[in-house]
């Protein structure tokens, strides 16, 4: 009795091998670390501009769609909540993506944070946005590095695009 487990011949139970490794691409694009100009930092912290964000979105995905769901007022931050949803270019398939996203509001200075009385006049109209722009970044970084800091330790390796043969893509398309 051997006691090798063997691996799953993942070609033979692919439907569209064809599909798989286009898959496997997108995948490795989505899943890699952003270059080091794309990102910014801000008091210490590393991070990458909505700009950036929205136009890999565009770039991509051609075209997504950012619905916010809910925003409110949690302790002295603005809480919003929303929807990210892209068309997958090669299935076609709609993803639907939720983030959460917060930000401090601005108070006088020597304020408590509960202290709601201390809000600054043009707080709310500065950190919703900012709030907003946090919860669409928290989405798109559910699809892959590249919409990160680069700092995730979930690493993409492709199973279908290492070593297959033309002939096996082709035949699994007929």
């Amino acid at each position: 009795m051997s006691t090798e487990t063997k691996k799953p011949n993942l070609l033979a139970i692919v439907k569209d091998l064809g599909i798989s490794v286009k898959m496997d691409s997108l995948n490795a694009l989505l899943n890699t670390p952003p270059p080091k100009s794309w990102l910014k930092e801000h008091k210490g912290n590393t991070y990458q501009p909505i700009e950036r964000v929205k136009n890999n979105l565009v770039t991509i995905f051609q075209d997504y769609d950012w619905e916010i769901k809910n925003c409110s007022i949690m302790a002295n931050s603005i809480l919003v909540y929303g929807t990210l949803s892209i068309t997958n270019p090669i299935t076609g398939r709609v993803r639907n993506l939720s983030g959460v996203g917060a930000w401090p509001i601005q108070l006088k200075s020597g304020s408590k944070p509960l202290e709601i009385e201390n809000i600054i006049q043009d707080a709310i109209q500065k950190n919703a946005p900012a709030a907003e722009s946090l919860a669409l970044k928290n989405a798109a970084s559910k699809l892959g590095k590249l919409f990160t800091d680069g700092g995730s330790d979930v690493e993409f390796t492709g199973m279908y695009s290492k070593d297959v043969p033309m002939d096996d893509i082709k035949a699994s398309q007929s």
